[in-house]
């Protein structure tokens, strides 16, 4: 029934081939809208045995450049990137794209040794092996400052005891930076990103969330406020979740009732999915 109603609300025109960059918020809508004939999910065809998520527009960058074989980096290092992709030449893949789903979800750019981390991968390579000694060492570097020698000793330490520590382990602990980015920095790097591909780019924020206090999440907010400021600076397109959020409600939207604020309800997806098709139809007219 569901399959009938979204594509009598599309018409039945070919499925726009779309490559998607960004968290769970827009690869899981992407895949139900493939599994409804809505879209051609190109991410699909990377072999990893999850999808491939960035967060930070610098990722996206990295990746693409990975991807088109303009960019190199060294294997040890790709774990901190990427959860199960080892980078490899993707440029047919690029090629068929039709059009680019681009969700800049945090202005936090953590970097180290000339390569971009992704802050997932950050935790599941040191902070959770490393435990106690790892989180010490998090609440330093995630405030962009360096944690004390004795801290990356007791961490190292850890990740040695649990057979885990490499040269890339020792050399992100010592330089990791973190960079908050504005909005020009954002519309910079956006601008980057649309030399990457030949096709147009849909840009989405993080969603705008409220506590369960009502009041809003600020920052947030301020995220997304940046987000659109560079998305409008670099002339790309943006979809806000705002407009379907305040429209169905935060509890229909997200999970647990509204109350997780990162993640859409699973019976919710479809409707993301067909949200944002609409958006990639309206890019290419």
């Amino acid at each position: 029934m569901l399959r009938k109603l979204l594509r009598k609300a599309m018409g039945s025109p070919s499925p726009l081939r779309a490559l998607a960059l960004g968290s769970c918020r827009v690869h899981d809508p992407l895949l139900v809208a493939h599994a409804l004939d809505q879209i051609e999910y190109l991410n699909s065809s990377i072999k990893t045995s999850t999808p491939i998520y960035l967060h930070d527009v610098h990722e996206m960058i990295q990746f693409l450049q990975l991807s088109a074989g303009t960019l190199s980096m060294p294997a040890e290092f790709a774990p901190f990137a990427f959860r199960g992709w080892l980078p490899t030449p993707q440029l047919a893949l690029i090629a068929r794209a039709e059009c680019l789903v681009a969700e800049v979800c945090t202005d936090k750019h953590y970097e180290a040794l000339g390569c971009t981390l992704n802050i997932n991968e950050i935790h599941r390579q040191i902070v959770e092996p490393a435990r106690e000694s790892g989180h010490a060492w998090w609440s330093d570097a995630h405030r962009g400052q360096c944690a004390p020698i004795g801290v990356i000793s007791d961490v190292e330490a850890a990740l040695r005891r649990h057979g885990r520590l490499t040269r890339a382990h020792s050399g992100i602990l010592r330089e990791i930076s973190l960079v908050t980015l504005s909005a020009a920095a954002i519309a910079e790097s956006l601008g980057r990103l649309k030399k990457l591909v030949s096709c147009p780019i849909l840009v989405m924020p993080h969603v705008a969330v409220r506590l369960e206090d009502g009041t809003p999440l600020a920052e947030r907010a301020e995220h997304i406020g940046k987000v659109v400021e560079a998305a409008h600076q670099s002339g790309l397109t943006i979809l806000d979740p705002h407009r379907f959020i305040d429209r169905d409600a935060q509890k229909c939207v997200l999970a647990d009732g509204g109350r997780d604020l990162h993640h859409y309800a699973t019976d919710y997806l479809p409707v993301v999915g067909l949200e944002i098709v609409r958006s990639l139809r309206t890019l290419r007219l």
